[in-house]
């Protein structure tokens, strides 16, 4: 059994339905869904009662079919490791763990269950930031030429 948490999937909304879906954690769960054989826990955490059927919906829209789903009203670290406890005694084996929360893998591996953090940086890299110099087709077409160059005059004294 794998638990994978709802944050690795989706990238949450305010309103549970509205979340979109995350690239890198439907990749993952491919991979995981086809090797455990489906045998997939969604620990679904913050949501209220109402909810669920949003969430049912959404990941019926998405395509996302899990062995089972773990609902829960409270969210937090302490409550997941909660929620870990509790599906480890229904399915006694738990192969993997997968979550975005730093805090509560590190629990879970303190509790003994092979875990995998799960990062996707949504911040823009520095170098990605500053505005690059257009460079005139001209200077282009020289510096290529002068390569071009040298790496002849290379060749020709070898």
């Amino acid at each position: 059994m794998i638990i994978v948490t709802f944050d690795v999937i989706a990238n949450r909304a305010k309103e549970i339905g509205s979340s979109q879906p995350n690239n890198h954690g439907r990749k993952l769960w491919s991979m995981l869904f086809g090797t455990y054989n489906g045998r997939i826990c969604l620990l679904v955490d913050g949501v209220n009662t109402n909810e669920h059927q949003l969430v049912m919906e959404w990941l019926k829209k998405e395509h996302y079919k899990p062995g089972s789903i773990d609902f829960h009203w409270e969210s937090g670290s302490d409550n997941r490791l909660d929620r870990i406890r509790a599906v480890h005694a229904m399915h006694s084996k738990i192969d993997w763990y997968v979550d975005t929360d730093p805090s509560t893998v590190s629990k879970a591996i303190k509790e003994g269950i092979p875990s995998l953090l799960v990062t996707v940086p949504h911040v823009i890299r520095p170098e990605w930031n500053e505005q690059r110099k257009i460079v005139e087709w001209n200077t282009l077409a020289n510096t290529i030429e002068e390569q071009a160059l040298k790496k002849a005059e290379r060749a020709w004294k070898e």
